[in-house]
């Protein structure tokens, strides 16, 4: 959450058998520096892939979080540049997002909101041979669709760190404890259906209200950890142990909170092994999407405003999480919009499903 500056917002992509930056004709275009990660956390990047926008003016939306009207790449699902993908090792995908709920995101979960529906339609046609998905969606603290944290006794799992959110905010993101998105899953989580990019769009908006101190990776490890799990527990029947887990984290601020609360390569070891634990041991069985202000920052994440929340601060120690997992993708939140971004980043997706590697 940014309150004296404007943070970044990450989301972690995992990607696989890439060596060079990748450019296309959607002009995404990654700093030849972000395959080399500078900070003592963030090792060479040889299988991961950076996308950036090749738009250093990108990113400057105002506190009001609205979204442009020109300048946002949709998916073309009918024609995916990406081919289709054949012999995958997965037929089950658990998509967990781990969204910023600081004062600074309300644009960002609307980029994130608009993107959702082409990335899960170009999904499906790129893996015609996985149908079974789970999408969650939780935030990065303890606080729930208000201002304080202590929990509704109607709808608790906000108010849980890591619990998966199936209720929206009322009025724009800023008071009360939010109503049901219905989930036609009758679950925690969303599944496929006529109305999942609704369901989405209404959990996606997680609020402006947290905490200063964002705890994105305690957020994500207690969102896949046994606790919430547990039969009638928030998250339960959400982690599938023969399903490929793809985290998608969205977020304007590197995590300076979750313990060890250490240097980057030492804090992303210390966070990289329950989350490997909740996949059975096995790391290829987890992609890692990471969309924040990058390490090195991304260009057009420089410019920091404490008027209008443009830019995003550095993510050293979250880009060091990400690219731990070989199936890793990097992007820009100071793009405007992340259409092109989850285009690209179904490739990593595909590849991870590929290197999959069923449970014992």
């Amino acid at each position: 959450m940014r309150l004296a500056r404007p943070s970044a917002v990450v989301l972690a992509l995992t990607a696989c058998n890439t060596a060079a930056p990748i450019t296309s004709d959607t002009g995404l275009t990654a700093p030849t520096s972000a395959t080399t990660p500078v900070t003592s956390g963030a090792t060479s990047d040889p299988g991961g892939t950076e996308i950036g926008t090749g738009d250093d003016s990108a990113g400057t939306t105002g506190a009001t979080g609205s979204l442009p009207t020109t300048g946002a790449v949709k998916l073309d699902v009918a024609q995916p540049d990406i081919g289709t993908f054949g012999d995958e090792g997965c037929t089950k995908i658990d998509f967990l997002f781990v969204i910023d709920n600081s004062n600074s995101m309300a644009a960002e979960q609307d980029y994130l909101t608009a993107a959702f529906p082409g990335f899960i339609a170009a999904i499906q046609a790129a893996l015609p041979d996985t149908s079974a998905y789970q999408i969650g969606v939780t935030k990065t603290d303890v606080f729930g669709f208000d201002d304080s944290p202590e929990p509704d006794p109607n709808n608790p799992c906000p108010y849980v760190l890591g619990g998966l959110i199936s209720h929206a905010t009322p009025d724009g993101q800023k008071t009360g404890t939010g109503a049901s998105c219905n989930f036609a899953s009758g679950a925690n989580f969303m599944t496929p259906g006529p109305t999942l990019a609704e369901e989405f769009a209404c959990a996606a908006k997680v609020g402006v209200k947290g905490n200063t101190g964002e705890t994105q990776a305690a957020a994500l490890l207690a969102a896949v950890g046994p606790e919430l799990a547990a039969p009638g527990a928030c998250n339960a029947g959400f982690v599938r142990p023969d399903a490929l887990l793809v985290v998608v984290m969205i977020t304007d601020e590197d995590d300076d909170w979750s313990p060890p609360d250490a240097d980057a390569q030492t804090n992303a070891a210390a966070w990289s092994q329950p989350l490997i634990a909740a996949k059975g041991g096995l790391a290829q069985n987890v992609a890692f999407l990471l969309i924040s202000g990058g390490d090195p920052r991304w260009p057009e994440c420089m410019d920091i405003s404490d008027v209008d929340f443009t830019g995003a601060a550095a993510s050293p120690k979250l880009t060091a999480l990400a690219t731990s997992f070989e199936g890793h993708s990097l992007g820009s939140v100071c793009q405007a919009g992340y259409d092109t971004y989850l285009e690209q980043a179904i490739a990593t997706i595909a590849t991870a499903c590929e290197n999959f590697t069923p449970p014992g």
